[in-house]
């Protein structure tokens, strides 16, 4: 009695265990487990990876799918379930960056600029002398900066 109370009891632990199928999903090219995955039986049963990649499937199916955001999703049949699931990457590149180093604004406040002394009337005698313009400390250093700006402008565009 006492033997095939043991070996009952073996059997029903040997069921239990068959019907709990472990998985861990992790990635082809680095073989770090992927958290997050969807695992979908198709009855309609799902769960989802924890950290290390695993899931436990505690019932029996026909198919499987595991799908994550960033991967290929995957289709299996019961026959071809192991205990390892490897999923493809999905290339998700950003498109080329271009970063430039002129601000639109900038350039359309020296180019204002630009027009404005332009428009002013440059004297062609040596001996004129302006003494409005010699006081006008912000209209000097207005002219100063937009020289600094526009050689470190054609700097930038030499080395580019």
């Amino acid at each position: 009695m006492q033997r095939s109370f043991v070996f009952f009891l073996l059997l029903s632990l040997a069921l239990i265990s068959k019907a709990q199928r472990h998985v861990v999903v992790v990635d082809i090219d680095t073989h770090i487990p992927i958290e997050g995955v969807s695992v979908k039986t198709d009855t309609c049963r799902a769960m989802i990876t924890d950290s290390e990649g695993k899931a436990c499937i505690t019932e029996r199916f026909d198919t499987i799918r595991f799908s994550h955001l960033k991967y290929f999703s995957e289709k299996i049949t019961y026959e071809e379930f192991t205990d390892t699931m490897y999923l493809v990457a999905k290339n998700m590149m950003l498109p080329e960056v271009v970063v430039t180093g002129i601000n639109p604004d900038l350039m359309r406040a020296m180019k204002k600029n630009h027009e404005r002394m332009m428009l002013e009337p440059t004297s062609t005698s040596i001996l004129t002398f302006d003494f409005a313009n010699f006081i006008d400390r912000r209209a000097r250093r207005d002219r100063k900066h937009y020289r600094k700006a526009k050689k470190i402008l054609r700097e930038w565009d030499l080395k580019n």
